[in-house]
């Protein structure tokens, strides 16, 4: 079992960083916007391919988001999740469908 978990991770350590750096977003994305935005959270459920790149940037960029996430995302971590949702976008070439179960 040891061995089994060695070679696993030793074979993480080869992975490019950005798919490395991926999982990291989704996790940040699951992390500060699923607690509200999954199956009878305050808001519907999203993901990053519910709408396409441009629809997220402006979205934001307008302030269109109902709760003011200064109190509760940094903004280093909201452009994290601002880039997240436009590189797994419904027109990018990973749209992500099921990152919060609806």
């Amino acid at each position: 079992m040891k061995k089994t978990l060695l070679v696993a991770a030793m074979a993480l350590c080869l992975l490019p960083p950005t798919i490395c750096q991926a999982a990291d977003d989704a996790a940040l994305f699951v992390q500060k916007c699923g607690s509200c935005h999954k199956r009878g959270g305050q808001g519907p459920a999203v993901n990053p391919a519910d709408k396409a790149g441009i629809v997220w940037k402006k979205y934001f960029d307008r302030g269109r988001h109902p709760v003011d996430l200064a109190q509760t995302v940094s903004d280093s971590d909201l452009g994290v999740v601002i880039s997240y949702l436009q590189d797994h976008a419904a027109d990018s070439d990973q749209p992500a469908t099921a990152v919060i179960p609806k």
